[in-house]
């Protein structure tokens, strides 16, 4: 039985606003440490070139990304991550490239990065708006350069004999994270502009579903 959709959104946006001191307690609790795994599994199909995290969160993945080299720039609506995340940033001594800002109105030139990088987004990723905005920033291709790429990290993959699996699988259920249509969101992007593609990868003992897509034109546009 799942819960009502009302209660879970509640959830999840006291988690992302008024509590998010608590979002990396709770992200390691309910993956058995396996979170920040599952976020770096991204970084593999990352593109050399400028990136921009959507709702970059408490900025560990932001971080990451720095420190790969990658240049990042990130947006999140929520003043309470955003405050999280420069304080992780200012104790790494690294440079604050944040914005406020919805991913449907992104403030950033069109054709112009060459990934967009979100990990384990709530609906909004698949709203029309947003996918438009995506389109819209990432680059085309060219003859030096590949298209543009997007990179979401959707669903981690609970694996082993843990005695308490049952009730990390239980919870999955009822909050609707292992109903997302698997054509859906391959449907909605390629109408979009997308060549996309569902992935799931499994590095350092860590299993994930990934959703990658790469600019194309569509004369539909």
């Amino acid at each position: 039985m799942l819960l009502p959709r009302w209660l879970i959104k509640l959830g999840f946006h006291l988690l992302y606003y008024q509590m998010a001191w608590t979002y990396d307690v709770v992200a390691w609790s309910v993956s058995f440490g396996q979170w920040a795994t599952w976020r770096r599994l991204a970084l593999p199909f990352l593109q050399p070139g400028p990136t921009l995290e959507l709702a970059y969160g408490t900025g560990a993945l932001f971080a990451e990304l720095t420190e790969a080299g990658y240049q990042p720039v990130g947006v999140d609506l929520s003043p309470y991550m955003a405050r999280l995340a420069s304080r992780r940033l200012r104790r790494g001594g690294l440079p604050l490239r944040l914005n406020r800002a919805r991913a449907q109105r992104l403030p950033f030139p069109s054709d112009y990065f060459a990934n967009v990088v979100a990990t384990f987004p709530t609906d909004y990723m698949l709203a029309q708006d947003t996918i438009a905005e995506i389109q819209r920033v990432l680059r085309c291709a060219a003859e030096s350069q590949p298209p543009g790429r997007l990179v979401v990290v959707f669903e981690g993959q609970l694996r082993g004999t843990w005695p308490l699996r049952p009730l990390i699988d239980w919870l999955y259920e009822v909050t609707g994270q292992r109903n997302l249509p698997p054509a859906k969101p391959l449907s909605l992007l390629n109408r979009g502009g997308f060549a996309a593609r569902w992935e799931w990868v499994e590095r350092e003992g860590a299993v994930a579903r990934l959703l990658i897509a790469e600019k194309i034109v569509n004369s539909e546009l």
